[in-house]
């Protein structure tokens, strides 16, 4: 059978589309360098997207930042971006006080419009089995040597100004608001404490103010000894790590 030169050039234009267009078959060697949803779902005029740091199990979009600040003397103008835990604390170290708080962005949040409504938003912070930062771990639960100095609820709040996760100290934290802040509940165990919190309002406001400077968790008593902590985004439990799921109109 006599095949047409116009039907061949068909043929390799459909080959041609189906291998260079299915860029979801490839394999993306740094997928959290890329700006695209890798989670979404939309449904009756929503979209439902998920956040998380670290790799493509982790269903992230886009890359992430955090960072660690201590006032400890010798830390004031130290960064800590690079720690495998995400928490709050305030402690002694080697008998001097020094207070811990945690800037976290998911920039995937950059895909949302400005003005977009916020139907739901939950952030999932996922508990530790053990510790190097801390040790102790959380301070707050029955039986805890700790519980004489109180209990260790902490605040999620939005951050108002800019920061770079590779730079930040507590030297030069960024300003943050309490507005809509989320309060984080103390710890009832000493591990594997996790929480799943809402902050529908404190997305909203984020994408309200087109700016996308993240959040911080920051005890709500920064008094020692107290200390909260959970899966941080470095964590070899990449299913633990930080997530936010938001589900917004379209």
């Amino acid at each position: 059978m006599k095949i047409s030169n116009a039907l061949v050039t068909i043929i390799l234009a459909a080959v041609f589309i189906t291998s260079s267009c299915r860029k979801d078959l490839a394999t993306d060697p740094n997928p959290q360098q890329n700006a695209q949803i890798l989670n979404s779902e939309i449904k009756d005029g929503k979209k439902t997207i998920t956040l998380g740091f670290g790799d493509n199990l982790a269903k992230g979009a886009g890359t992430q930042d955090d960072a660690a600040v201590y006032n400890h003397p010798d830390w004031v103008n130290r960064n800590f971006s690079s720690e495998s835990d995400f928490l709050a604390l305030s402690w002694t170290f080697q008998g001097v006080p020094g207070t811990g708080r945690q800037f976290f962005r998911f920039n995937g949040l950059s895909t949302i419009p400005a003005g977009t409504t916020i139907v739901s938003a939950t952030l999932t912070l996922t508990g530790v089995t053990t510790s190097v930062a801390a040790p102790q771990g959380n301070s707050y639960y029955p039986g805890s040597p700790y519980n004489s100095s109180g209990t260790n609820p902490a605040w999620i709040k939005r951050v108002t100004g800019s920061w770079t996760a590779s730079t930040i100290t507590w030297n030069n934290q960024p300003s943050t608001t309490t507005t809509n802040q989320v309060a984080v509940p103390a710890s009832t165990s000493q591990w594997n404490y996790s929480v799943t919190l809402n902050v529908t309002s404190l997305v909203q406001d984020l994408i309200n103010s087109g700016q996308n400077n993240g959040f911080i968790m920051q005890l709500q008593t920064e008094a020692y000894y107290r200390s909260l902590i959970f899966t941080g985004p470095r964590n070899a439990n990449i299913a633990g790590r930080p997530k936010l799921v938001i589900t917004y109109e379209i």
